[in-house]
């Protein structure tokens, strides 16, 4: 009996060392492993990131009245646009139309009601708006992503 129970506290001792002292080395191999498969998608990622590096402008916070409701509501937003780091030209007119941009911004979230900006795909869609609005306004180019970076509905 005294025999049993020393080969199972060795065997259970075993058990323990094996798990708690486990070769790192091992991790990496399955490491190694999933980098290799993000290694053979990388170039391909790399590839489409080279095609269209893309810069950023800061359009900053802007807080708007809800349409509907009496004003009730307010939408305070922060937004970066995307657009194609090879157009100077677009870049350019970004910087020199910039308060444009906002007055287009601004406009186009008054408009939306509260069901505009908090249902299902409320953001998508919001977003996909204010894209068509502001490249409406543009004549050297098009931005090619707005990015929330602040979302607020009260």
């Amino acid at each position: 009996m005294i025999l049993l129970i020393i080969l199972v506290v060795l065997a259970g001792s075993a058990a323990g060392w094996y798990f708690f002292f486990k070769s790192p080395a091992e991790d990496g191999a399955v490491v190694k492993k999933s980098s290799s498969v993000e290694e053979k998608t990388a170039p391909e990622k790399t590839a489409k990131a080279a095609e269209v590096e893309c810069e950023k402008l800061d359009l900053g916070e802007v807080v708007v009245n809800l349409s509907g409701d009496g004003g009730g509501h307010y939408l305070r937003v922060e937004v970066v646009t995307e657009y194609p780091r090879d157009n100077k030209h677009l870049a350019k007119e970004l910087k020199d139309k910039q308060h444009q941009v906002r007055d287009t911004l601004i406009s186009t979230l008054r408009t939306k009601t509260l069901t505009d900006v908090t249902a299902a795909g409320a953001v998508e869609n919001l977003k996909n708006s204010l894209l068509n609005d502001i490249n409406n306004n543009l004549k050297t180019g098009d931005i090619t992503g707005i990015f929330f970076t602040d979302f607020l509905v009260q």
